[in-house]
């Protein structure tokens, strides 16, 4: 009868014992879940322009991802001064899950030997603090086809060699631009300057780079998004055409999803 009481005490604690483990190890997996994951990104006017990472960011909000974007950016800069400038200031890159790098637009036709050696430098410093290298696949506004119809290789097909070279992850923003000139030749993707892009083209590429991150399809996001100044006033961010962006998600969509 003892025999078969202790039995019993030894199966209760061991059911205790499984369900106390189980039950931490499921706080453990939702607190993970739960976890804010961060994105910086270093770059220029093609990063900064109609607040780029703060769509990226609105579009994690819309879909429940708990990912935030934070940039450094400057006007016409590329990675060799970033590179100084993360020297000089810290831009604290092991805080960040994701690293999104942008070099200047023609660096990977004109200065090719220093995109690709700041990339490295950039990819590297990325995987020593366990972050997620993304390389900006930039597009060929006019300026650059011209020269790039010298070459061997466009813009684009030069990121996406170094990105394979250094093991990163190429985001084709550029290969989506050239999709919509060759099939949606109505869709404006630049501003008066044939450079920048439109808001068209933010919109554009917030897409690519959030179905790039996430691994879905930015199929049904919305066209706009808002939040709020420093007064906590209303602002937008972004307002993208009611017609035009439910092509643009399919373009996006479709560019990525063999890439995602």
């Amino acid at each position: 009868m003892e025999l078969i009481f202790r039995s019993y005490i030894a199966l209760f604690l061991l059911l205790v014992s499984s369900s106390v483990y189980s039950s931490t190890n499921n706080q453990f997996l939702i607190s993970d879940s739960l976890k804010t994951k961060k994105v910086l990104m270093i770059g220029n006017s093609f990063t900064f322009y109609w607040n780029l990472p703060q769509v990226i960011e609105c579009m994690f909000q819309e879909r429940n991802e708990n990912i935030t974007v934070d940039q450094r950016t400057i006007g016409g800069s590329n990675l060799a001064k970033h590179w100084i400038l993360n020297k000089q200031e810290d831009y604290s890159i092991e805080k960040y899950e994701y690293l999104v790098l942008n070099d200047h637009s023609t660096n990977p036709l004109i200065n090719v030997d220093s995109s690709g050696k700041y990339i490295r430098k950039f990819v590297e410093l990325a995987k020593e603090n366990n972050s997620i290298p993304l390389i900006y696949g930039t597009w060929e506004y006019p300026y650059l086809k011209d020269i790039s119809k010298n070459k061997k290789s466009n813009t684009m097909e030069i990121l996406d060699s170094i990105s394979r070279v250094n093991k990163a992850i190429y985001v084709p923003v550029g290969n989506a631009f050239k999709y919509i000139e060759q099939n949606h030749s109505e869709i404006n993707l630049y501003m008066d300057d044939n450079k920048h892009p439109s808001p068209n083209a933010t919109y554009l590429a917030a897409c690519v780079f959030y179905a790039m991150i996430t691994g879905e399809t930015p199929i049904g996001l919305p066209r706009r998004f808002e939040g709020k100044n420093i007064d906590g006033k209303k602002i937008f961010y972004i307002i993208t055409e009611k017609n035009i962006a439910p092509t643009i998600q399919k373009v996006a969509n479709l560019i990525t999803e063999d890439l995602r």
